[in-house]
């Protein structure tokens, strides 16, 4: 049974934008409670509804004990109707934004660095991330458009799926966060073409060259298909998120090529699905730039190169890129 009080629960990353939430909630007019241990969110809340019209609750989960008392909480969310958020975004956001504020993480120690410390807690909240009704990557958004997210949340406003298409290298680690994930390290390898080891899978020589080929071809066409199949039964179990990751062995070629060709693709398809929900989808090439940074390291600085045909070639970077 729905509270007759609008209440909405929120958890996530360190740096995702809980207080900015609560603060755009606050002016549209919730009352925020931050940081409450999930044991302690029942009885607050309910001595808190006479007196207010609508809440909102940011969860702390730092503690062990603290997750251990979710499993209860989210059975009482569930059966109250309320909705649970959850927020996130990529590494490099978060390292930036933590970095800009000097905020402390609470993994982070003298034997572990921020970005470790960042991905020691993706994986410890991902209980929680499993639980959530709504999960949002803010990586791209700003104030105003995180209020935006918020109020078509608490208006009843269906969600969009959100499809998270993951480039990476086997070499740096596998996602943790993938739900469905594909080795394309079968595939002809860019590497050992001197003229194309510099650039990434977004450059349309590296393309070509990839796709030309009938093997890359056919896998791409599995993996496109697969999507189209699984796509609308993910979406009628109402899930939040879909995670698909391609790996190659650096995340700089072929991985980030088939994710650039599946964004491009799934757009005039999914603009053809009438019947399917909407659809948000991301980029996130995961891996790209430790790729380049290490070959860097290796072969030395090459901001452009000069192929066969006396045409030049240059770099591109860009770890998170939103589609659609």
């Amino acid at each position: 049974m729905r509270a007759a009080t609008p209440i909405l629960a929120i958890a996530g990353l360190t740096g995702a934008g809980k207080t900015l939430a609560v603060q755009q909630l606050e002016q549209l007019g919730y009352v925020g409670l931050e940081g409450i241990p999930p044991a302690h969110v029942l009885p607050l809340i309910e001595a808190m509804r006479p007196q207010h019209q609508a809440l909102v609750v940011t969860l702390n989960l730092r503690q062990p004990d603290y997750l251990e008392q979710l499993p209860a909480l989210d059975a009482w969310l569930q059966t109250e109707g309320i909705p649970f958020l959850f927020l996130e975004a990529s590494p490099q956001v978060l390292l930036n934004r933590l970095s800009a504020h000097r905020r402390p993480h609470p993994h982070q120690s003298a034997a572990c660095g921020l970005l470790e410390a960042i991905d020691l807690e993706r994986l410890a909240l991902r209980p929680a991330r499993e639980r959530c009704t709504h999960l949002l990557d803010t990586s791209d958004l700003n104030s105003q458009q995180l209020r935006q997210q918020l109020e078509a949340l608490i208006q009843g406003i269906p969600q969009p799926l959100n499809l998270s298409l993951i480039s990476f290298g086997f070499k740096y680690g596998i996602p943790s966060d993938a739900n469905l994930m594909f080795d394309v390290r079968f595939l002809p390898n860019p590497f050992f073409q001197p003229h194309l080891r510099p650039l990434t899978g977004q450059d349309p020589l590296l393309q070509e060259f990839l796709f030309a080929d009938p093997v890359t071809q056919s896998a791409y066409g599995h993996i496109f298909s697969l999507i189209q199949e699984f796509l609308p039964h993910y979406q009628a179990e109402r899930r939040p998120h879909l995670a698909l990751a391609i790996g190659c062995t650096g995340g700089q070629h072929r991985s980030v090529a088939l994710v650039e060709r599946l964004a491009q693709d799934l757009q005039p398809w999914l603009a053809a699905e009438h019947g399917l929900p909407r659809l948000s989808v991301q980029v996130h090439h995961r891996h790209l730039l430790d790729s380049q940074r290490e070959l860097e390291a290796r072969f030395g600085s090459v901001p452009e190169v000069r192929i066969p045909d006396g045409t030049l070639a240059r770099t591109a970077v860009a770890p998170v890129i939103p589609h659609g």
